[in-house]
């Protein structure tokens, strides 16, 4: 497996990383994106946007080249933004999904993990979430209490938050995980 790391910024804010065909795990300060091989759906021909997440596609065969940046609001939400935007190989089945993960930047514990939940940003605005888990239970977040990661399948890419009080508002479906 082979996610080539091309550049990142000093601050590990930033980030220029290649996925080749076989994918790999790209970390980027305290987050990360799990690509099983052949995961991306091959953007010349897929198209992108919710009414594509679960259509059929053609993978990729060849290296696709990724920008991402981290960013934070005020109230310490982050979100990580990446270019360009690609869908991913719709599938059932758990050893060939996408990934997510990201440090949720404070405690989560067992009186507030319910507050927490992972969101698609479809225009890179922290205050536009959309909670995919309201329409998809496979989008639904997880948190790892021990670490303080919230972490979920992804169909597609552009933007993601993470925090608390994301899920509060919206209602998402969120499983603990502990981890030892």
């Amino acid at each position: 497996m082979d996610v080539i790391v091309n550049a990142v910024a000093p601050d590990s804010l930033s980030a220029d990383f290649t996925v080749t065909p076989t994918g790999g795990m790209f970390v980027l300060g305290a987050h990360a994106v799990y690509f099983p091989d052949h995961a991306i759906c091959d953007p010349a021909t897929s198209g992108y946007g919710p009414d594509l997440w679960d259509a059929p596609c053609t993978p990729l065969d060849q290296p696709i080249s990724f920008h991402a940046e981290v960013r934070k609001d005020s109230t310490g939400r982050s979100w990580v933004d990446f270019t360009p935007a690609v869908r991913f190989v719709p599938t059932t089945d758990p050893n060939k999904t996408v990934w997510m993960m990201m440090k949720a930047g404070t405690d989560i514990t067992a009186d507030n993990y319910k507050n927490f939940g992972m969101q698609w940003l479809p225009s890179g605005l922290p205050n536009q979430t959309v909670d995919e888990s309201l329409t998809d239970s496979t989008l639904r977040s997880f948190v790892d209490l021990q670490k303080d990661i919230v972490f979920r399948r992804v169909k597609h890419f552009s933007g993601y938050m993470v925090g608390a009080d994301v899920a509060v508002t919206t209602g998402t479906l969120i499983d603990v995980v502990v981890a030892y």
